[in-house]
């Protein structure tokens, strides 16, 4: 038989341990919680975060003075007609210019599908678009009166009086650049372009 004492001395321990399991168990909800917003916080973090990043191509380019320009897609993203810009610049070699002075963007308007057909990527007079997508395998073509100074890069026309276009013929053996840049300035590939007679 148990006397008092001892049974007060079980109560005792007891209660003890009940007061034990609450604690436990509010802390490990209260862990859990903290783990389970960390856990969205790092999702939704990561959401609006994520920036898109530029198409990645490989381009090349041929210019001659007596043939025009032709672009050719290598491989990589398909590009969509549009979504784009071409930039033109003179590179440091062409004498004394000032490349990124006269850095112009290349009308799509004058821009050919391939140099056999004669269709053009964008309709000047509807603004339409006759080609869709610039993908691996794809020649674009800028025929020899539209690589004029005046007609391929009016900015550089009007600024040197049309004296610095690619298609001066003492600028054979210089270069130019061409930049694929996304509408909103992310560089999709950068060609250094040699300029042939």
């Amino acid at each position: 038989m148990m006397t008092m004492s001892q049974c007060g001395v079980r109560k005792m321990y007891h209660d003890q341990e009940s007061a034990v399991s609450p604690v436990v168990g509010v802390m490990l909800m209260l862990v859990v919680t903290i783990i389970i917003a960390a856990v969205v916080s790092a999702f939704a973090g990561g959401m609006g975060s994520s920036q898109k990043t530029a198409p990645q191509v490989t381009f090349n380019a041929e210019y001659s003075q007596s043939g025009g320009m032709t672009i050719y897609h290598n491989g990589g993203d398909t590009l969509t007609i549009g979504e784009f810009k071409i930039l033109l610049t003179p590179s440091s070699n062409m004498y004394s210019i000032e490349s990124d002075t006269y850095t112009t963007e290349i009308n799509q308007t004058l821009i050919q599908k391939d140099n056999k057909d004669g269709i053009t990527w964008f309709r000047a007079t509807k603004g339409t678009r006759d080609v869709s997508a610039f993908k691996a395998g794809d020649i674009a073509y800028i025929t020899i009166e539209n690589c004029s100074t005046k007609i391929l890069t009016p900015g550089l026309y009007s600024t040197t009086s049309g004296n610095f276009g690619i298609n001066r013929t003492d600028f054979v053996g210089s270069t130019f650049f061409l930049d694929f840049v996304t509408k909103d300035g992310k560089r999709i590939s950068r060609i250094e372009v040699p300029i042939t007679s």
